[in-house]
């Protein structure tokens, strides 16, 4: 396992879920049942449950590792899929699976108006990509069960709940409706690298609950700022706002928010070149958290903020 994500999350490396992860007697399959009961009391539960569950699926490689391939890799997108790269692998991966309960397999209709036949190469998966899914695979591991044991009982949310069956699952399997998840892992692993590396460099804010206040006291005080430019990042599962831009001001971090339709964002890109990442604005400011169930406080710029 990844010595640096175990420092990233225990600290002293004492926590449960890494004693679990580096006790020698244990079975890889031991560690995957004792990992997911320290998850258990936090899976939400709901009238859902009564449901049918979502179909367990196969496929012939590890499934992360030929996402992560695919993400390397320049293979053309078919017009029926609008240009989206996530919808065309969901495609591919159904039709190159099949239902471990043997029941009826889902089908999508890219090969009638796509591709008749994929690239000979495209369902390979090279040796770094299986290194790499392993490392993502234990990345998670650590961070949900870390996170169990870190929010005072707060149940996972829906994203949580699917990508910790994802990753107590065999590398060739997955449940259907985790597909959405595991396409886009990769990516998420990448921007949740760089949240690691926010709470490691900078200051949280104290923990803030809004006051009920009347309206007309409701609009928030404006402050000039100095901010320098850290980084632009694409946070994705966000229908809204998901262009993040992040700064840093006497060690705390700040945050532009913009939807990636908003035709001015060439304009912040060449306002922050020019003036070498250095942005002078007014803007009022307030207390968020980092992500969902984060214990990491930071500064978001509201619209509004005029330069300066």
């Amino acid at each position: 396992m990844n010595s640096d994500i175990v420092d990233a999350y225990s600290g002293s490396g004492s926590l449960p879920e890494v004693e679990i992860f580096d006790d020698p007697i244990m079975t890889n399959e031991e560690k995957k049942v004792a990992l997911g009961s320290l998850m258990e009391p936090f899976r939400p539960r709901t009238h859902w449950e009564d449901e049918k569950p979502s179909p367990l699926m196969e496929t012939s490689v590890n499934i992360l590792a030929l996402i992560l391939y695919w993400t390397d890799s320049d293979f053309p997108i078919p017009e029926n899929h609008g240009g989206s790269q996530y919808n065309f692998w969901c495609s591919v991966i159904k039709h190159n699976c099949h239902r471990v309960d043997n029941g009826s397999d889902f089908m999508d209709d890219f090969a009638v108006d796509g591709w008749k036949k994929l690239p000979e190469n495209m369902m390979s998966v090279r040796d770094r990509d299986i290194d790499l899914a392993n490392t993502i695979i234990d990345y998670y591991k650590i961070k949900l069960s870390h996170r169990t044991l870190m929010n005072d009982g707060q149940s996972f949310s829906e994203y949580e709940t699917k990508l910790a069956s994802f990753i107590n699952s065999k590398p060739n399997e997955f449940k259907h409706d985790e597909l959405g998840v595991i396409v886009r892992l990769p990516e998420t692993y990448n921007v949740d690298l760089i949240f690691d590396k926010f709470i490691q460099d900078y200051d949280s804010l104290p923990p803030y609950e809004p006051e009920w206040t009347s309206l007309s006291d409701s609009s928030p005080i404006k402050k000039s700022l100095t901010l320098n430019f850290i980084k632009k990042i694409n946070v994705l599962g966000n229908r809204q706002m998901n262009i993040r831009y992040y700064f840093e001001c006497d060690r705390e971090l700040y945050c532009m928010k913009f939807p990636e339709t908003n035709s001015l964002l060439h304009i912040m890109d060449n306002l922050l070149e020019n003036n070498d990442g250095v942005l002078n604005i007014v803007a009022a400011t307030s207390p968020s958290v980092l992500y969902k169930n984060s214990n990491f406080w930071y500064n978001t710029i509201h619209d509004g903020w005029m330069l300066n």
